[in-house]
């Protein structure tokens, strides 16, 4: 991700919504299951709240306090109001199709920390709920799931995990994982998600260093 993206001054741009530069607002906001998925459905087309919620099986009056939280911390934006048969429909945009830390890395302090463990943990539980549910039918593609431990100093490990975030990008531009996709799709379209983790696995060694001028004690 370029550059971090301040509430006040995220606009969508017409190529497609900024990448999200998550701060401890935005984290805190999105630390909720249900909020992660008005997020994403938000992003993937302008929505109403009762689309929304039609969408994910919810009475509307459950989502109303979670789209406020959203909006105030900037992840959604209102679009347009329509008139619809007396009432008022709002229409919400995400300002963002993903949700993370860029590389170099996000939020600092105690509250930051805390955030980050917060949405960690909602996201991953989200992708464990979603894994176990997807058994495929004959014919169906199956989920995919891997896991690799890769070793290396710093900067072998730095340069993977720059290469990782870019592949994401990579393919949210090559396969127009955007509002225009679902609009081509019609109804025969699919919700496939990627939740990555790349992190520690084992403490960190420590570095021992030599005392200067004191010779290292061999072992017998």
């Amino acid at each position: 991700m370029p550059r971090p993206v301040r509430a006040e001054s995220r606009t969508r741009s017409a190529a497609g919504a900024p990448p999200l530069h998550a701060n401890v607002a935005d984290l805190r906001a999105l630390a909720h299951p249900l909020r992660l998925r008005i997020l994403e459905l938000v992003a993937e087309a302008p929505r109403t709240t009762k689309q929304v919620a039609d969408l994910l099986g919810q009475p509307p009056t459950r989502l109303y306090h979670h789209v406020a939280a959203l909006e105030r911390a900037g992840l959604l934006v209102l679009k347009e109001t329509r008139q619809n048969r007396g009432a008022v429909e709002k229409w919400y945009e995400a300002v963002s199709r993903q949700m993370g830390t860029p590389p170099q890395g996000g939020p600092k302090g105690r509250a930051g920390k805390s955030a980050r463990r917060a949405v960690a943990v909602t996201a991953l539980e989200q992708a464990r709920q979603e894994m176990m549910a997807a058994v495929p039918r004959p014919g169906e593609e199956p989920a995919l799931l891997v896991r690799l431990v890769a070793a290396g100093p710093p900067k072998v490990i730095a340069e993977i995990r720059q290469r990782l975030y870019r592949t994401v990008q990579d393919v949210q531009r090559e396969y127009h994982c955007d509002e225009s996709a679902v609009r081509a799709a019609g109804d025969d379209y699919e919700r496939w998600a990627i939740t990555m983790a790349f992190a520690p696995v084992w403490p960190r060694p420590k570095r021992q260093r030599r005392r200067s001028g004191r010779p290292q004690r061999q072992s017998d």
